[in-house]
């Protein structure tokens, strides 16, 4: 089937690799590509994927499922008195995953 549009999805590096594996589990073709920038503030990946009306919804749903924000607790250590001074360790939460998806239509598509 000639795809209807061109999605392109930029994620957060930790969440990459499990899209790019789900991706090829359901056999949805992908370009990846290693980015930076400002959508994200952070190392980023940028998938470009062509998708037909009847596997948009497919496509959405995996990408949602693989990048989705969450709350993660993450072990810091600050120090108790600031310049100097000793480093306790605290679990504090911070927010992880996430991305930035943009569709576009194509009028015209040519493989050769």
């Amino acid at each position: 089937m000639t795809p209807t549009s061109l999605l392109i999805c930029v994620v957060r590096d930790q969440d990459a690799l499990r899209l790019a594996d789900v991706l090829k589990e359901r056999g949805i073709a992908f370009t990846k590509l290693a980015s930076t920038g400002g959508f994200l503030r952070e190392g980023n990946t940028t998938f470009l994927i062509g998708v037909d009306r009847d596997r948009r919804e497919t496509v959405l749903a995996i990408i949602r499922e693989c990048c989705a924000r969450r709350e993660e607790i993450v072990e810091s250590t600050v120090p108790v008195n600031e310049p100097i001074g000793p480093f306790v360790p605290q679990k504090i939460k911070v927010l992880k995953g996430g991305g930035v998806l943009f569709e576009i239509p194509i009028e015209y598509y040519e493989r050769f």
